[in-house]
């Protein structure tokens, strides 16, 4: 079977919308660490967007050879986003021994991302630029990067996503700064 060791149950709400706090039903949140946990708590109840917790949507599909750990589309009219993470891929590319590990840090980056869009007009965070050195850096500017055609501002967002990753509880608190 694909998920031997750990215990991966495919979740037959893939793709779906839930309810508030039916995210504790998506495979991936059996993984979190506790302030996974929390941070997951935080989007579920943000109050300036409401965000979807989805698992494995059409969209985590490739493209153009682009493999998706998770995303969060910017909010629509309404105010809603999907976030949405891609556990077949973080599986399938990292594999058992980095699974956990990944899926925390696919929650953090795409948290980190809702909180800039809960910001609203200007979207950057303002983490320290010096967090970008190394692996943010070479995530968005490398030469297999999935980012390097994206604006100047859009990249700084990547940035940002990705220096906060290591970061779990400046998500935390960037969550409840500009999404409550």
């Amino acid at each position: 079977m694909f998920f031997d060791s750990i215990a991966f149950i495919p979740s037959l709400i893939i793709g779906s919308a839930l309810g508030y706090k039916d995210y504790t039903s998506l495979n991936f949140y059996q993984y979190l660490d506790s302030i996974g946990r929390e941070i997951m708590y935080k989007v579920d109840s943000s109050q300036n967007v409401t965000y979807w917790p989805k698992e494995n949507t059409p969209s985590c599909k490739s493209n153009n050879n682009e493999i998706w750990f998770g995303y969060v589309n910017y909010p629509g009219i309404l105010g809603s986003s999907d976030f949405v993470i891609c556990t077949y891929n973080i599986w399938n590319y990292f594999g058992q021994r980095e699974f956990v590990y990944e899926i925390n840090s696919t929650v953090r980056h795409e948290a980190a991302h809702s909180a800039q869009f809960c910001k609203g007009g200007n979207y950057h965070l303002g983490v320290d630029k010096r967090k970008f050195v190394g692996y943010p850096n070479e995530r968005v500017y490398g030469p297999n990067s999935i980012y390097r055609n994206l604006t100047y501002g859009e990249q700084l967002m990547e940035l940002e996503a990705f220096a906060l990753e290591s970061e779990p509880y400046l998500v935390s608190r960037n969550l409840d700064r500009f999404c409550f």
